[in-house]
């Protein structure tokens, strides 16, 4: 479920502590009100020629030397506000108040001194953010909101005349090779040329040893990270292997989110390319062996649930998965929260009780519903829009359907059987097991803090449950006192590469032939 900037990162933001939470909306009599600032936009024609429709989104932050649309992550409670444009004429002033914003309504801005930035999206293959390459933006502005109400709102003036940089980044050097291969599946799907990208890292002895082909672990990233931060981490942990593989990692950024190497009615059918056009591509171009056995699976988080998805999905395909923190594996306990009960509400328990949805040390440092509200305020892309991404129904007006209320947190029960009947891993598991269990063996590793940040645990347990009730042999190792993070410290995580290259010297004894003999 990860969010930042880096891979690194994205395991240091789950420890990052915040100095208080609030998790009910202010009451209706203040949302009323009206607000005392107001923005006027403008940008420039010669970065965007045509008419923009699209979201606006304006960061503030109160330290007056920040540029507030960078540094933006889950536990930041600077305020952001979101508000859509239509047919939006470049050198057009408008004025807006948004009506979406985060950590409270802009009508319930604190006074004081802050300093505003907007942000048009205008990227269309990444999630909403303030740094997305292509994006343009304003310089940062000053203004001061007094304690006392006046006659009419404070307006700044926000010219937006940047653009983020936007440029290809790659790590190419003589074993590491960064691919960005056109998808034939997804540009039918959505109308444009959509590509998939990865970074195949191969071995010493891909140079040496010409005629010699090779396995390869497939590496995907959780929510917010990429193929090239991916690389760079998958080369610090899957290290010294006893045979040398070609480590693929994969980049699962789309504009919706992560699309989890999932097929969806929204965001395509991503698990169907990566299987039939990007494998077999690669096992061509890199000397791949093109067997389910020397082709195994790993990832964290949101690359936890996508690879063991992967593997159940495709038992045929792939020999095995090592899947770690991934999430929900099961909507009877989503981040804590059972989607089957009727009687469920999104954003409270039975006790009226605001519900976590992520935690530190036993202290919770973020609730759901002002994570929620966060997102939307941002845009799509955020990673409650990207489980309703994968999982949902196209609604009628072409957008991913809602899973719940925003307002209120009343979950939408049809949307809810969408999910059950497709994505949910423990009860496909329990439905086709006797035709998925003898493909299985031995082919499933899930690996869970007892602590997990964002409360995975519940649902890895059900898994485990299910697994042991159907005879699996399946490995469900949740290691007590480990949380979203510090798993990555234990034994059972760090043996990962070891126990892929037994798996696969297991099916190919002839490799250690290879091995001994370059």
């Amino acid at each position: 479920m990860k969010r930042g900037a880096g891979a690194t990162a994205l395991m240091l933001l789950s420890l990052a502590i915040v100095s208080g939470v609030r998790g009910e909306p202010p009451p209706a009599s203040q949302r009323a009100k009206s607000a005392r600032v107001q923005f006027a936009l403008t940008f420039d024609r010669k970065l965007h020629p045509d008419p923009f429709t699209g979201r606006v989104i304006v960061y503030l932050d109160t330290d007056l030397k920040s540029e507030p649309r960078l540094g933006y992550s889950w536990t930041t409670r600077r305020p952001v506000f979101g508000h859509d444009v239509t047919n939006w004429k470049p050198g057009e002033p408008i004025t807006i108040q948004p009506a979406t914003g985060y950590p409270h309504d802009l009508a319930d801005l604190p006074p004081g001194r802050y300093v505003a930035q907007a942000v048009m999206h205008t990227n269309p293959d990444v999630p909403h953010s303030g740094d997305a390459p292509g994006n343009l933006y304003s310089k940062p502005v000053e203004f001061e909101l007094a304690d006392t109400d006046a006659a009419e709102p404070t307006t700044v003036a926000l010219k937006i005349r940047r653009r983020v940089k936007k440029e290809e980044k790659s790590l190419d050097t003589p074993t590491m090779k960064s691919i960005k291969y056109r998808s034939p599946l997804l540009s039918t799907f959505h109308g444009r040329d959509i590509f998939l990208r990865a970074v195949v890292e191969l071995p010493k002895e891909y140079a040496e040893q010409a005629e010699r082909r090779f396995p390869a672990v497939y590496v995907i990233p959780g929510f917010g990270g990429d193929h090239l931060q991916t690389a760079v981490l998958a080369g610090m942990m899957l290290r010294n292997p006893k045979t040398p593989f070609v480590r693929v990692s994969l980049d699962a950024t789309c504009p919706l989110g992560h699309h989890t190497f999932a097929d969806s009615a929204n965001n395509g059918p991503y698990g169907t390319a990566l299987v039939e056009e990007l494998i077999p591509w690669l096992e061509k171009e890199y000397r791949l062996i093109s067997e389910a056995s020397a082709r195994l699976l790993t990832g964290h988080s949101s690359g936890g649930w996508s690879t063991l998805w992967l593997q159940i999905s495709y038992p045929d395909t792939f020999g095995g998965t090592w899947s770690t923190s991934p999430d929900p594996v099961t909507f009877a306990d989503f981040t804590g929260v059972n989607l089957y009960d009727p009687n469920t509400n999104f954003y409270t328990d039975a006790e009226g009780e605001p519900r976590p949805i992520m935690r530190q040390n036993g202290r919770v440092i973020l609730l759901l519903r002002d994570f929620v509200r966060m997102e939307d305020a941002i845009g799509p892309g955020g990673q409650m829009h990207s489980f309703e991404a994968v999982f949902s129904p196209r609604g009628p007006n072409g957008r991913p359907r809602p899973l719940f209320d925003r307002q209120t947190g009343a979950i939408d029960a049809e949307t809810v059987q969408a999910w059950r009947k497709k994505y949910d891993i423990v009860e496909k598991l329990r439905r086709e097991w006797p035709t998925l269990g003898p493909k299985l063996k031995g082919k499933i590793t899930v690996i869970m803090g007892e602590e997990d940040n964002f409360y995975l645990a519940g649902a890895a347990h059900r898994l485990k449950d299910a697994l042991a009730e159907l005879g699996s042999d399946a490995r469900v190792i949740i290691e007590p006192g480990k949380d979203h993070g510090s798993i990555m410290m234990t034994k059972p995580f760090q043996a990962i590469m070891s126990e892929m290259c037994e798996k696969f010297l297991a099916a190919h004894p002839q490799a250690s032939e290879n091995d001994d003999h370059p």
